[in-house]
């Protein structure tokens, strides 16, 4: 067991390094409509759909 951690040892600690980066961003980004990310982009793809209809004079049909 101690030969394999002298032997790989930085390969381990780098794959668990890349592993955890990928669940926290994960964890803040999210997967599905309740992330604050998802939350963000689509409010502003909402606000610039909005103010580009106004600055056009055009009234989006409900």
């Amino acid at each position: 067991m101690d030969e394999i951690f002298k032997q790989y040892g930085s390969t381990i600690i780098a794959v668990l390094a890349i592993i955890a980066v990928i669940g926290i961003i994960t964890l803040v980004i999210g997967n599905d409509n309740t992330s604050v990310v998802y939350q963000a982009f689509s409010n502003l793809i909402k606000d610039f759909y909005d103010n580009a209809n106004a600055a056009a004079g055009i009234t989006p049909a409900s």
